[in-house]
């Protein structure tokens, strides 16, 4: 059996017609003299490491993941110069491409793991900014309530009736905690009624979400501090009763 030429169905060895109409008009033409090898495997392989190592570098070295396509074009094309060295070439390119893909792999992968601790550092310099600026809204309201009333809000309570918005929230979408810290109480001077409040604290509860642990982002009085120093700054400079 062969197949026609024409329709591709099936038809007898040595028939002249097909049943599609098609008429053959000369014996079919054998396996050329000379066999040309095929280096499009090899050259495609070539091509994906370029672009790979163009998009790495022009936009960001995660796209160095496909490498493990080039790996696969590579390995393709070296499978065919094996099986058919008649039919395909280029296996010496294809070697040489996988052979640098993998040393650029391995370059790159212990670079992103030399990374990793910048990278968190990072991530959380982010997080403290991005909490930062709430913490700073916060701390404008009750400069606002002091401009009014005098001196800074008892709790937080006070700040809601104050305002007309939402409270500002940290990064991870948790309240700030506010405490207000008694200067002098009532009574301590002629004249004076209520509670004068000269000084406060803001708090987030950080990744954790727990108050009063080390990653807490914690303003006294205008300033940033870290938990430790906040502790510290509270011992020496507890508010004194007048």
């Amino acid at each position: 059996m062969m197949l026609c030429p024409c329709c591709g169905s099936e038809m007898l060895l040595g028939a002249f017609d097909c049943r599609c109409g098609a008429r053959f008009v000369g014996e079919p033409l054998g396996d050329p003299a000379v066999k040309l090898r095929q280096f499009g495997p090899a050259v495609t392989a070539v091509a994906l490491l370029v672009i790979v190592v163009a998009a790495a570098l022009l936009f960001t070295k995660f796209l160095a993941l496909a490498g493990l396509v080039v790996v696969w074009a590579a390995r393709k094309a070296m499978r065919l110069a094996q099986r058919d060295p008649e039919g395909y070439g280029g296996y010496r390119t294809a070697a040489a491409t996988l052979a640098v893909t993998l040393a650029a792999g391995a370059v790159s992968g212990g670079f992103a793991i030399a990374s990793i601790p910048r990278l968190i550092k990072d991530r959380k310099a982010k997080e403290t900014a991005a909490t930062c600026a709430p913490i700073y809204r916060y701390y404008q309201l009750i400069e606002e309530y002091k401009r009014k009333y005098g001196s800074y809000p008892v709790d937080e309570p006070a700040v809601r009736r104050f305002i007309s918005e939402s409270l500002p929230r940290d990064y991870w979408n948790k309240g700030i905690a506010y405490q207000g810290r008694t200067d002098y109480m009532v009574g301590s001077k002629p004249g004076q009624t209520g509670i004068q409040i000269n000084n406060f604290e803001l708090r987030s509860a950080g990744p954790d979400e727990k108050l009063e642990t080390d990653d807490d982002i914690v303003m006294i009085d205008g300033i940033f501090y870290t938990n430790a120093e906040a502790i510290k700054k509270s011992v020496m400079q507890a508010p004194a009763k007048r």
